[in-house]
């Protein structure tokens, strides 16, 4: 039915209403709907297990550290703390409570494990070559390997497959249920996985709605089709690839 995703649908106009009228920080508005939904989710389905609660704790941990790659020190890690950490976190634990009663959310895939990693890196080498003509247009290279320009990825590797992701994906698979769902169920589904995230960004109307299409469909595609795990992999792919040409520059 249209009225379980109504609630969704009202926060996401407003949302849409602060990227396009006013000056905000959509990133902390995302990650406090998402902590919304995730909080919800946990009253509903409780605590997953304690290896899925350990999982959730290694996600938030990595995604908390990540920006001691950028040098920054200990406030910024704090502050990534609250802002990233703890999000992913409740967010990871919410998912994970719905998918221990709902098979079509899988962390990782039990069949064909080899062929779902090889078609994660397939998409993020793609994408990394399309992100690199995106870039090269308003950025100058700065090619460097180090362990610091792979750390930062575990940030949008993680915390926005789960935090910005996963969580729309597993409120609306909850509110689903084992019924059949709707073309406008589906639709709600896909389109909260791609363009809440996008949005964040800040970018104007059309090239949100062309960022949505390139990237965050593909990422979305993966986790539904084969597990989160695949779109974390392709993901942070991307981003390695695009920290280690053009350094942190946005």
């Amino acid at each position: 039915m249209k009225t379980k995703f109504i609630s969704l649908w009202m926060i996401f106009l407003l949302y849409f209403f602060c990227y396009m009228a006013i000056e905000i920080n959509l990133g902390v508005l995302l990650s406090i709907w998402s902590v919304a939904l995730a909080i919800y989710l946990l009253i509903k389905n409780k605590l997953p297990s304690i290896k899925y609660i350990f999982i959730a704790l290694v996600f938030a941990v990595l995604v908390s550290i990540s920006y001691l790659g950028l040098n920054m020190g200990t406030t910024v890690v704090l502050t990534n703390v609250i802002t990233s950490g703890l999000p992913t976190l409740l967010c990871s634990l919410a998912v994970f409570s719905v998918m221990k009663n709902n098979d079509a959310i899988k962390l990782v895939t039990k069949e064909k494990k080899l062929a779902t990693l090889i078609i994660a890196i397939a998409v993020g080498t793609v994408l990394s070559v399309i992100n690199y003509f995106i870039m090269r247009e308003s950025n100058a290279i700065d090619f460097g390997i180090s362990a610091s320009r792979f750390l930062v990825c575990l940030n949008p590797a993680i915390y926005e497959e789960i935090s910005c992701r996963a969580i729309f994906m597993a409120y609306c698979l909850y509110k689903i249920g084992e019924n059949k769902p709707t073309k406008f169920q589906q639709f709600t589904l896909w389109f909260m996985m791609c363009f809440p995230h996008t949005i964040a960004h800040g970018y104007d109307i059309i090239s949100t709605i062309l960022l949505c299409i390139i990237f965050a469909l593909p990422f979305a595609i993966l986790q539904r089709k084969r597990d989160i795990v695949s779109a974390m992999i392709s993901h942070g792919l991307v981003d390695a690839v695009r920290f280690s040409i053009f350094g942190f520059g946005l």
